[in-house]
């Protein structure tokens, strides 16, 4: 007895070509958005003029800071993945934005995103086509420069994986900001406008919140009593100074900025150096510094908030390091530097959860039939 086809079993060929095809049509999208890209604009032009840039901003740096002010290249060589991490992240906070928010409403006014949708290609197909379209244009700017990076990851003082993991940040961001920007584009009719918006949206998490936390702080104030040293010097010559020593309590206020340290988590400034900075003991001058790992430590010492701990007596005379591990200094900083590490999750996750809201917006935008449709909207 056989079985009825609508009973049988799908077999393993059957869903891997199905995977296969669906897939296919994204890179189809894919293709055509890079297609357009590199025959609308001058990409050669471009990417050539980033190339100069770049080398400018690097070469020019060495320059500056080995002939001009006659300091050495170690010196320059640990700055240079800073130097160039951050110039890269400048550069995609304004291409990858940028360029997925015109991607929809830019192809609706044009009349040719009908003629894709006119097609058996799915709404998610196509939004995710253009999402990785737009992410990997504006990885072309990563990708021009990636002999310097190599340069600055193997002269990093941080070393080769955490060099590696800021790079790798940096470059999910890009898609985040594509998603954010896919979104802007599927909401708005016009390309100016939504240019405009994901701009103004990503500027307000590089600075707007910045400037909420600062506004923030004079808030977080709250008074605590501790027990301080009172040292109390008497000159009595010819014989030496003494010193008397008592401990007495008092009310003094602590910044509780530990309330309203996510402010800073969307800083993607923070965000790459937090990931590319490696745990290292706060106690040991020895170990080496960079521009990532001061950061890093700023920005774990916010969110650790104020040590509210008491000062003795013999908490008066510091060693460093020092031998008592019951020294207020090493209990500070130890807890300010408790967190050096692990935030950036956190900033990254809430960029992943906006990208992820414009994609699902670009997605719903997306459906055939599109139903109520905006003024002015055109469909061919």
């Amino acid at each position: 007895m056989t079985t009825p086809l609508l009973e049988q079993p799908t077999r393993p060929e059957t869903r891997t070509t199905a995977f296969t095809t669906w897939w296919r049509m994204v890179w189809v999208i894919v293709e055509l958005e890079l297609r357009q890209r590199l025959r609308t604009t001058r990409w050669k032009a471009i990417l050539a003029t980033a190339f100069a840039v770049v080398s400018l901003v690097v070469l020019g740096s060495l320059y500056l800071s080995v002939i001009a002010f006659g300091g050495t290249y170690r010196g320059w060589s640990s700055a240079l993945y800073e130097i160039l991490v951050g110039f890269l992240l400048f550069l995609g906070i304004i291409v990858a934005p940028t360029l997925a928010a015109t991607t929809i409403n830019g192809d609706r006014k044009d009349a040719t995103l009908a003629v894709v949708q006119a097609t058996s290609i799915t709404n998610s197909q196509l939004a995710l086509g253009k999402l990785i379209g737009s992410w990997l244009a504006s990885l072309a700017f990563v990708g021009v420069a990636a002999p310097y990076v190599i340069w600055g990851i193997v002269e990093s003082p941080n070393g080769v994986a955490h060099g590696l993991a800021g790079v790798t940040v940096l470059i999910v961001l890009f898609a985040c900001y594509a998603g954010i920007g896919l979104g802007f584009s599927a909401m708005t009719t016009r390309p100016a406008g939504s240019a405009v918006l994901t701009q103004a949206s990503v500027l307000f998490l590089i600075l707007g919140l910045p400037i909420v936390f600062g506004l923030l702080f004079p808030a977080t104030t709250q008074t605590h009593t501790v027990i301080r040293p009172n040292t109390t010097f008497v000159d009595n010559p010819p014989q030496p100074p003494t010193s008397t020593c008592r401990e007495v309590r008092e009310d003094r206020e602590f910044h509780h900025h530990e309330h309203i340290w996510w402010l800073l988590a969307p800083n993607p400034f923070f965000i790459v150096a937090d990931a590319a900075a490696p745990q290292r003991d706060p106690l040991d001058r020895e170990a080496a510094s960079s521009v990532a790992s001061e950061i890093s430590q700023v920005f774990s010492a916010v969110r650790a908030g104020p040590y509210i701990g008491s000062r003795y007596c013999s908490d008066t005379t510091y060693t460093y390091p020092a031998v008592d591990p019951a020294d207020y200094s090493v209990r500070e900083t130890a807890h300010e530097t408790s967190k050096v590490g692990d935030s950036w999750y956190f900033g990254l996750a809430f960029y992943l959860a906006l990208g992820g809201i414009g994609f699902w917006v670009a997605t719903r935008r997306l459906r055939v039939p599109a139903g109520k449709l905006a003024r002015g909207v055109r469909i061919a």
